[in-house]
C-alpha cells in the first residue's frame, strides 16, 4: 500500500505542477503574447520571440515554476506521508527543466535560475510537507 501511495503521490504532484505551470505561462503569454501567426513549433521563431521578452515575462514564468515545484513537492510529501515521493517529484521536474533548457532556447541565466528553483523549491516543499517532529514527553 505504501508503494501505491507513493506512486499516487508523485502522480498527484505532477498534475498539480502541470496545472500551476500552465497557469503561470498562460499569464505570461496573456501579458506578453506571441506575434500573430507565430508557429510555436518552429524553434527559430520561438528563439526570436523569447529573445524579445522583457525580464518581467521571464520572472513571471520563473515564479510560476517556483510555486508549482514547492506546492507539488508539498502535495507529494503529504500524500505519501514521507519525503521520498516529494524528492522523486522534484527530480522529475528538474529533468523536465533540463530538457526544456535544451529544447526551448532561453537565456543561460534563466536556465541556471530554473535549476536552482527546482532544487530549492523541492527541498522547501518536502520540508514543509513533513509532519512536525513531536518528541516523546
Amino acid at each position: 500500500m505504501s508503494v501505491l501511495r507513493s506512486i499516487g503521490a508523485v502522480i498527484a504532484g505532477m498534475i498539480v505542477a502541470f496545472l500551476l505551470v500552465f497557469a503561470s505561462e498562460g499569464i505570461s503569454h496573456k501579458i506578453f503574447p506571441p506575434p500573430p501567426g507565430m508557429n510555436m513549433s518552429d524553434m527559430v521563431q520561438v528563439k526570436a520571440f523569447v529573445s524579445t521578452l522583457p525580464l518581467s515575462a521571464l520572472l513571471i514564468v520563473l515564479t510560476g515554476w517556483l510555486i508549482a515545484t514547492f506546492v507539488a513537492a508539498w502535495v507529494a510529501t503529504k500524500i505519501a506521508r514521507g519525503p521520498i515521493a516529494g524528492f522523486i517529484l522534484g527530480a522529475l521536474l528538474l529533468a523536465v527543466g533540463i530538457a526544456n533548457a535544451f529544447i526551448i532556447p532561453q537565456p543561460l541565466w534563466f536556465s541556471i535560475a530554473s535549476f536552482v528553483i527546482y532544487i530549492g523549491a523541492t527541498v522547501a516543499g518536502v520540508r514543509a510537507g513533513m509532519p512536525a517532529f513531536q518528541p516523546d514527553a
